[in-house]
């Protein structure tokens, strides 16, 4: 990916926390993002200025990212990500802060629940046992493409119950949204699917059923029926934050266990470590880049932010941060403590965290207990991509 070009370095931004990192295309550059960012934790500061990207502040270390994201007054989530007003996008609750986004969390958490999300686990059970099937006996498959995308897009269709029958076009629209090298690449495909969305809520509005989206078009917000567009934003949340976090996370865990023969043979001889495998891969391999804007001037480390300031916390680098976790590089399934923000933390924790959690364990099961120990392919090459949610392309296996 190519360099933008830097931007100026304001006034009261001293040289010294000046770093020249572009999250875009530095983090794809050697195809390892998670250790992209942690080099940066022996060359930049722990705060720094990047002028990529239209200049920004970047957070590398665990508890500087912490601090930000759980003081919402300072740090806020409105406006983090700058746009041009032609395509604006909002994604509710994501871009909101309180009170607003506490009363939007909890119409989503009606539906992912612990409770609710236990409901799914046999169509997950389903849905990875079909995935396994279509691969098992070719001896090889291109992991992304047959496993990664299609269980988080089929889970997404069941739990919206939607026709399955559209599948092919729903994983079509998601490898063009999160395969796009650039916004021009994404949005057709970001049309389409919420064109879909929208007939969707027409006939919702027609026949309500026992669904997500009737909920929605039934709940009040404030005292007031949420509009066709407020359902429609909601909806695209759901689609594209459960898609990169399941999609992205199995592939770097599978990437992982593939590499590292002895760890897999670890979760197939004792399945009950997954959960905490789930957890130290998910410190390990974390993947997004957090926007925030800042609301009133603040000191952080050794930098002073000013309002208006955007700060991006990488949660790749707090998860490999020395001063958070000895050895941060190493994966130890039995590490006393694991603490990641993978599932990001504080108000704005990842309300799917629990379908995640559902997707990853029930996938790691039926792949350990059902595929024979596999390997990356001979030739593969990772292929990266940076920016808000980072993560591999492809990841070819074989066994």
């Amino acid at each position: 990916m190519t360099r933008v070009a830097a931007y100026r370095v304001p006034d009261h931004v001293p040289p010294a926390l000046v770093h020249d990192f572009d999250y875009f295309a530095d983090s794809a550059k050697s195809g390892d993002v998670q250790a992209a960012h942690a080099a940066l934790h022996g060359t930049a500061p722990d705060i720094f200025y990047t002028p990529r990207n239209g200049g920004h502040w970047m957070a590398t270390r665990m508890a500087d990212v912490q601090t930000i994201m759980t003081t919402p007054e300072v740090f806020s989530s409105v406006g983090a990500v700058p746009m041009p007003s032609w395509m604006k996008i909002s994604l509710p609750p994501q871009d909101m802060d309180a009170p607003e986004h506490l009363r939007y969390r909890l119409l989503l958490l009606q539906f992912l629940a612990p409770r609710e999300i236990r409901k799914l686990e046999g169509q997950v059970h389903q849905l990875i046992t079909e995935l396994i099937d279509t691969v098992l006996d070719k001896r090889q498959c291109d992991f992304v493409a047959e496993v990664a995308v299609p269980l988080p897009v089929k889970t997404f269709m069941g739990l919206m119950h939607m026709d399955l029958a559209r599948y092919a076009e729903f994983v079509r629209w998601a490898n063009g949204i999160l395969g796009a090298t650039s916004t021009w690449q994404r949005m057709p495909h970001f049309f389409r699917m919420t064109r879909y969305l929208k007939s969707l809520i027409r006939a919702r509005k027609r026949e309500p059923k026992d669904d997500p989206i009737s909920m929605l078009l039934a709940a009040e917000v404030n005292g007031a029926r949420l509009g066709d567009k407020r359902v429609l934003e909601v909806c695209n949340l759901l689609f594209l934050a459960g898609l990169d976090t399941v999609t992205n996370a199995m592939t770097f865990m599978t990437m992982h266990l593939a590499s590292h023969p002895e760890q897999q043979q670890q979760l197939r001889e004792a399945p009950e470590k997954i959960p905490a495998a789930i957890d130290e891969m998910m410190r390990r391999y974390s993947f997004p880049n957090v926007p925030r804007r800042v609301i009133r001037e603040t000191k952080l480390g050794d930098a002073t932010l000013l309002p208006g300031d955007i700060v991006i916390s990488s949660l790749a680098a707090s998860g490999t941060d020395p001063r958070n976790v000895p050895n941060p590089m190493e994966v130890d399934f039995d590490r006393p403590k694991s603490p990641h923000v993978g599932f990001n933390t504080g108000p704005h924790t990842c309300a799917g965290v629990h379908l995640a959690r559902l997707e990853l364990r029930i996938f790691l099961e039926e792949w350990l207990r059902r595929v024979p120990p596999f390997q990356i392919a001979p030739g593969w090459h990772p292929h990266a991509r940076g920016g808000p949610v980072m993560a591999l392309e492809n990841l070819h296996l074989v066994w």
